[in-house]
């Protein structure tokens, strides 16, 4: 090094010991300390990259072999991200049933209306099969009223009261759920009717109901009405009448939350059920079972299984202290770089995540706070699943020659 050329010498220490994974419960080890010189001048390479990986194995406790199932088609997926633990032949048409009124229920809900506002029934909804002996032509109920009717006795004339009350037609409505099919990617759905009575051109797959149902799910309003089990309806003239939801799991299994029965000659018994369980929760979905009980027994051993598939874990938390540096001429001198985020996922029993602690910037002065030095990458397989920064936690000055004299000077009286 030439005089006259104070090029500061930088101690970095990449402290990734200090990343505490914290995986439902179980710490994870990190690799060793590494001790680096890092010189600030361009020409010097970048520090090595540090990698741990994890996999089901580190974690346990997964569930074994897919239960076996007579419903011809069917998925298991995570509610929040989609991740598919089980499917057969979850991508074939069918005829979906009532399910499809979870279509017809979100889009009220998304609509705006007041759901203590009043619905006149038309006398074709009033007639609609299966006929209700206590909803006429010209009788008066509220939206909340009929989606309770929809969602739990699986009322067919709600959804056309409701359908008729939103888009003034049934048609109309129609279009409306094809539109909002299109828009979350249900490729292979297409809505005729609101109630789900068999009709021609009217099917949806396992994937795309489960779909729907993550999207429904999101809507709290649609959360409570699907996890009720028993709502009283009270109509002028008529003694109260409690409503049970066709959904019986809810009753069998306290983590049941959700979300609608389904049932038609050409659709034999269907289901879309959820459950969560120890911060999990998964939606499944079985169409075109011949029992109506095989069906409740296939969702619950698929919901099951779902949730032992996989297991929420927070790799990076933020503001955790991965690498320290000592800069050298300053009277506080330790620089600290942190993640600038956090970073949750789900590992599912056969899959693999690698996180590499990469530094990928010479700590050179000036530093400044907020400067991105590195990064935390996360990869499923050869998949990016996330990236966090890592940041500079304080900003130092250029090392000048006044700076080393003061530096001495105040050791020398401190």
């Amino acid at each position: 090094m030439e005089r006259g050329r104070l090029l500061p010498l930088l101690l970095f220490v990449v402290v990734v010991a200090v990343v505490a994974v914290v995986l439902a419960g179980v710490a994870f080890a990190a690799p060793t300390t590494t001790t680096l010189a890092v010189e600030a001048t361009a020409s010097q390479p970048a520090p090595p990259t540090e990698t741990y990986t994890l996999t089901a194995a580190d974690l346990g406790g997964f569930g074994g072999e897919a239960p076996f199932i007579t419903t011809p088609s069917a998925i298991v997926e995570t509610m929040d991200t989609g991740k598919v633990l089980y499917a057969k032949k979850a991508t074939t048409r069918r005829p979906m049933a009532s399910t499809t009124k979870i279509m017809t229920c979100i889009l009220i809900l998304e609509s705006g209306v007041d759901l203590d506002s009043t619905v006149k029934v038309s006398a074709k909804a009033a007639g609609t099969w299966e006929v209700a002996k206590w909803v006429s032509a010209g009788s008066k109920l509220t939206v909340r009223e009929l989606l309770y009717a929809l969602m739990l006795r699986s009322m067919n004339g709600a959804a056309v009261a409701l359908a008729e009350n939103d888009a003034g037609s049934v048609n109309a409505f129609a279009e409306k759920m094809n539109a909002k099919a299109a828009e979350l990617g249900m490729n292979d759905t297409h809505f005729v009717t609101p109630n789900g009575l068999d009709a021609e051109g009217h099917y949806s797959t396992a994937s795309d109901m489960a779909l729907l149902a993550r999207y429904a799910m999101k809507n709290e309003t649609f959360r409570k009405l699907v996890n009720t089990q028993t709502y009283t309806l009270k109509i002028a003239g008529w003694p109260a009448l409690e409503m049970t939801n066709t959904n019986k799991l809810l009753a069998e299994y306290s983590w049941v939350n959700g979300i609608k029965t389904g049932s038609t000659p050409n659709g034999d018994y269907c289901l879309v059920s959820s459950g969560a369980r120890n911060g999990r929760e998964v939606v499944a979905v079985v169409l075109g079972n011949k029992d109506t009980d095989a069906r409740f027994a296939d969702s619950a051993a698929l919901l099951k299984f779902g949730l032992d598939q996989y297991r929420p874990v927070t790799l990076v938390d933020k503001g955790t202290v991965l690498a320290e540096a000592t800069v050298p001429y300053h009277q506080d001198g330790k620089l600290e770089l942190v993640t600038d985020g956090s970073f949750s996922t789900q590992l599912a029993a056969d899959e693999t995540l690698t996180t590499q602690v990469v530094i990928d910037r010479q700590l050179q002065l000036p530093v400044k706070a907020g400067d991105v030095y590195g990064h935390v990458v996360i990869k499923s397989g050869t998949t990016e699943v996330g990236k966090v920064d890592l940041v500079a936690t304080k900003s130092f000055d250029k090392v000048t020659l006044g700076s080393k004299l003061l530096y001495f000077i105040n050791n020398l009286f401190s």
